[in-house]
């Protein structure tokens, strides 16, 4: 199984003041939280115990679409793109979100992305044999610069599994 670090990139509670990065509820702009993943990030990984890996994101606007280059390592390994759909049902923003692969594999279907304030919830089906699993990348904000993450799949009932679990932080 591949996984780009955003859908992974790629999940804490935190405060923030007025001069948050987050977006507000009233009439928020669906690009400017987005824009928090462009830049360097150290990644560790806590699960199990590994090299940190370097992370950067190459991230743009191109009209409707929000993109971001993911490179690993020096190596590039995803195109994520971003497509605002509004408000949640729980009223924070959502996304349809879909990685495409270097290796110009065919992508998986498209998947969600909720932001409700620090929280931002990556969601998608992936195939375990014949069978649909649900997954997630919770990614929490710590602060503009640390994001606290984890990768879960949907166990037995409605229990959520955690499988990877880790840091990222901005590189200066």
């Amino acid at each position: 199984m591949k996984i780009a670090l955003f859908p992974l990139a790629v999940l804490g509670c935190a405060i923030f003041l007025n001069a948050s990065p987050f977006p507000r509820a009233e009439n928020p702009d669906p690009y400017e939280p987005l824009k928090l993943y462009d830049g360097a990030w150290q990644v560790k990984i806590s699960m199990p115990e590994k090299k940190p890996d370097h992370l950067v994101n190459h991230c743009a606007r191109t009209g409707k679409f929000y993109s971001c280059e993911q490179e690993v390592n020096g190596e590039t390994t995803a195109l994520v793109i971003f497509l605002p759909q509004g408000k949640s049902g729980s009223g924070g923003l959502e996304y349809r979100t879909l990685a495409a692969l270097p290796d110009a594999s065919k992508p998986q279907d498209w998947g969600r992305l909720v932001i409700e304030g620090n929280t931002w919830t990556y969601s998608w089906t992936e195939k375990d044999g014949d069978k649909p699993v649900a997954a997630r990348n919770v990614n929490v904000f710590k602060d503009k610069d640390h994001i606290h993450f984890e990768l879960q799949r949907l166990a037995e009932g409605s229990n959520w599994k955690t499988e990877m679990a880790g840091d990222e932080e901005r590189v200066k």
